[in-house]
């Protein structure tokens, strides 16, 4: 057995006796134990079909419920524990009458090796999430007036987490987006105004700026891509999270206008996040996205987007300004994206000035997906190009559990010793959301 495999398998057997006991923990908060769940409740949500291009960003809360309502009705995959997981949906429908409130509780598990000729070193580290909002005022379908909220604990497994494998080795940005250990957090709690049936969203209070701006149909490193070229933009310097005000125009049904300012509280990592207006720096973006009829009569989406960030005081925070241009287009067969971006930055923000990448991802056997990605970035230092081969097939074992094989292949110089050389990063994903 290899050390990549060794320390996965490692990782991987240190989950099984905390994370568990802490997802069961969070569900006895919520008061729904099986326990509760004598018989399987008819699940009377309703279904929403979207279409791919048109989605939330994965990251988003509304993309998260958007996630979790895809696989209510459909046939081809069953409950893990039907009864559970009914009288669950149940309970959400119920607050839902009674209360406006809809939600979902998630816990994302993943265990990560690297392996290359010096180095070997791996983490395992789970996200629990519970996010959700409330229709304080309005009708869902008009002039609606949400309060969003997200609570998560984010824990480490091992000595390092998934998240700090970027800082043991020389790689010039992560290899996975998210997967710390900054403990409980409340990273967004705002205001959500839709305006002018929906072609205009207020959104203002606390929240994680890039759950608005800078997104793709394959951003999300709970569900699709890990390595953070392709699940986040490792030359924007993007606020952890902080408190401000973003905005979001739909003018026609080609054109999306967003800009968006928020004070810079945290980075990637930090445990503490407050609700303090107080910074001494900002955060701000502006974008624009148009979409429109491709090759053999497919949709494609082209954004734009540039921001900016001030210097600051908090930890490991570099100011910087850039820019990144995305275009998105559908395949030939349903459920099928191709994706390539182009992102420079200036200022030196983070340790990659540029980065290209090109993305393919595909539905299948109904929920199943994999996904291909080829990317290069340059470091802002030395110039040095490092690149990166990314596949994962995502599994829905049933409507709650989903299981993601995932496999690197990183090749390019050293940013200290300038020796070309290839790393091996493997890793095994798991996701249970309700």
């Amino acid at each position: 057995m290899g050390p990549l495999v060794r320390a996965t398998s490692l990782h991987l057997s240190k989950f099984l006796g905390s994370g568990l006991l802490t997802a069961v923990f969070w569900l006895s908060i919520l008061g729904v134990m099986p326990a509760w769940a004598e018989e399987a409740v008819t699940d009377p949500l309703t279904k929403e079909d979207t279409k791919p291009l048109e989605k939330e960003a994965a990251n988003s809360i509304e993309g998260t419920l958007e996630q979790r309502d895809e696989l209510v009705y459909d046939p081809r995959r069953q409950s893990l524990f039907p009864d559970f997981y009914y009288a669950f949906r149940k309970k959400q429908l119920d607050w839902w009458q009674k209360h406006r409130v809809e939600f979902t509780l998630s816990y994302d598990l993943l265990s990560q090796a690297y392996n290359d000729a010096d180095v070997s070193v791996g983490g395992t580290a789970g996200d629990l999430s519970l996010s959700g909002r409330w229709l304080i005022m309005g009708h869902r379908f008009n002039k609606p007036i949400y309060l969003s909220f997200r609570l998560r604990d984010r824990r480490a497994y091992s000595e390092y987490a998934p998240s700090d494998i970027q800082g043991q080795t020389d790689l010039l940005w992560g290899t996975v987006d998210g997967f710390n250990d900054s403990g409980f957090q409340v990273p967004d709690l705002y205001f959500d105004q839709r305006l002018f049936e929906d072609k205009l969203a207020l959104r203002y209070g606390q929240f994680s700026i890039d759950s608005f701006v800078d997104k793709h149909s394959m951003r999300g490193a709970k569900r699709y891509f890990l390595n953070q070229a392709f699940s986040n933009n490792p030359t924007v310097n993007f606020p952890s999270y902080g408190a401000g005000f973003a905005t979001n125009w739909k003018p026609s049904e080609n054109w999306e206008l967003s800009a968006g300012i928020s004070n810079i509280q945290g980075v990637e990592g930090d445990a503490q996040v407050d609700f303090s207006l107080d910074s001494n720096a900002l955060f701000g973006t502006l974008q624009a996205a148009y979409s429109f009829t491709g090759m053999d009569g497919k949709g494609s989406r082209l954004q734009i987007m540039g921001w900016g960030g001030d210097e600051n005081d908090v930890d490991d925070y570099r100011g910087g300004k850039g820019y990144s241009a995305t275009l998105e287009h559908e395949g030939q067969e349903e459920n099928e994206i191709y994706i390539v971006r182009f992102a420079q930055s200036f200022g030196d923000p983070t340790d990659t000035d540029m980065l290209l990448f090109i993305g393919h991802g595909k539905q299948i056997r109904g929920f199943d997906g994999f996904g291909l990605g080829v990317g290069a970035g340059r470091s802002n230092s030395t110039q040095i190009w490092q690149s990166v081969v990314e596949a994962y097939y995502r599994w829905q074992v049933t409507k709650e559990l989903v299981i993601s094989p995932d496999i690197q292949l990183i090749f390019g110089s050293d940013n200290s010793t300038k020796e070309s050389k290839v790393r091996v990063v493997g890793g095994i994903r798991l996701g249970i959301i309700f």
